[in-house]
């Protein structure tokens, strides 16, 4: 694995994406100063880390962003096998506290001494792993799950994640400026009243605010899909003037 660089597991999202499997649902795996962190490892990512060429047992830390299937559901599978069956224990988790605790916690009791760390992700906090700034951001709007936006920090590069989350004009602040890349999930090409995801014209405006050096489209519905991610980030690059780009399952970018 390159140093810092990503790979995305999978794109899709929303429940017939993901239940379907029209694209892959196994989250994020970034490298940045040499440290190996998995992003939302959410159904298929203990099978799509083998795929890319990836271990388990190189994993550092596991940042869940909320605890909806699609960002959580292989987190004990990805836990179990990297830390083999808690013999070998995994340096950092981070998550919010309903992922870890609660009446429904996502972890189960029995992998924890197979994590050296559990740190709850929130807004406006940040914690240090081996030199790696990793901060909570924004506490976004998502019915049923505690959803929080992150950061990641080393070295002066910076890698910002926007996950789900109705926009709101407070989106427009906690992130970074300027971030090498800035990763958001884009479930939708346009607004739809009810449904509590970013679409295209909610991320324009954050990369307007935010100017990244780079923009990800990921976690496409089968409205994204429909309306073809890859045309949608060459016009929205036009309009910002920055580069967007539309992942795919497999993806590998660096910065």
């Amino acid at each position: 694995m390159l140093k810092n660089s990503i790979v995305f597991l999978g794109t899709g999202g929303g429940r017939v994406v993901v239940f379907r499997q029209l694209r892959h649902s196994g989250g994020i795996w970034l490298n940045i100063g040499g440290e190996n962190i998995l992003i939302d490892p959410g159904p298929g990512s203990l099978i799509r880390i083998y795929e890319r060429g990836l271990d388990t047992k190189d994993i550092d830390v596991i940042v869940v962003s909320h605890r909806h299937l699609d960002h959580s559901n292989d987190l004990n599978a990805v836990i179990e096998a990297s830390t083999e069956s808690t013999k070998k224990p995994l340096g950092l988790l981070v998550a919010p506290e309903d992922v870890v605790d609660g009446e429904d916690p996502i972890l189960l009791k029995y992998l924890r001494k197979g994590l050296s760390q559990i740190q709850y992700l929130k807004p406006n906090w940040e914690t240090d792993y081996q030199g790696i700034k990793i901060k909570g951001t924004v506490k976004h709007l998502h019915k049923g799950a505690e959803t929080i936006g992150v950061e990641f920090h080393h070295d002066g590069k910076v890698v910002s994640y926007v996950p789900c989350g109705k926009f709101f004009e407070g989106m427009l602040e906690g992130y970074t400026e300027g971030a090498d890349i800035m990763i958001f999930n884009t479930t939708f090409p346009e607004p739809k009243e009810g449904y509590y995801h970013l679409s295209v014209p909610d991320v324009e405006k954050m990369i307007n605010r935010y100017k990244p050096k780079k923009a990800v489209l990921t976690h496409f519905s089968v409205a994204m899909l429909k309306s073809d991610p890859q045309k949608i980030a060459t016009k929205l690059s036009r309009k910002v003037g920055i580069p967007v780009v539309s992942a795919y399952d497999g993806m590998k970018i660096t910065f």
